[in-house]
């Protein structure tokens, strides 16, 4: 799977994005964090990513990430929930309104319970590798 041309609200684990480049990276959670909110900021302005509307949920309750909208990239946090919870929650909701939605994470269950709502998913890594930086 790509990233698509046609509009898409992607729904992200992003504490299950992030720890799958952790042990790549070998720097803390919080910088790998604050990394890739920085690169999806960016990539959401590029032309050929900004129709997408990036939805970034956190586990847990807020702490201080920085902005909390983004370019087209709002980050939330699960709270009482968890993240899967939510994306789920979320996920049932848009498809419920017509809505193109496609969820990011590596938990084959929530992966499996998505694909029964009718929403696609796609890994974490699949989703990173796909975007492209504008050759400027």
């Amino acid at each position: 799977m790509y990233i698509t041309t046609k509009p898409t609200i992607y729904l992200i684990d992003g504490l299950n994005l992030v720890r799958s480049f952790l042990y790549e990276f070998a720097r803390p959670e919080e910088d790998v964090l604050a990394d890739f909110l920085d690169f999806l900021a960016e990539m959401s302005v590029d032309p050929r990513y900004e129709m997408h509307t990036y939805e970034v949920i956190l586990d847990g309750t807020f702490r201080p990430v920085g902005p909390l909208q983004r370019g087209g990239v709002h980050i939330s946090f699960s709270e009482s929930l968890s993240a899967d919870e939510m994306i789920y929650e979320r996920a049932g909701y848009l498809v419920q309104t017509n809505r193109r939605v496609l969820a990011v994470t590596d938990d084959r269950a929530l992966q499996e319970d998505l694909k029964k709502l009718g929403v696609k998913t796609q890994f974490c890594r699949k989703f990173y590798t796909h975007f492209k930086p504008s050759e400027k």
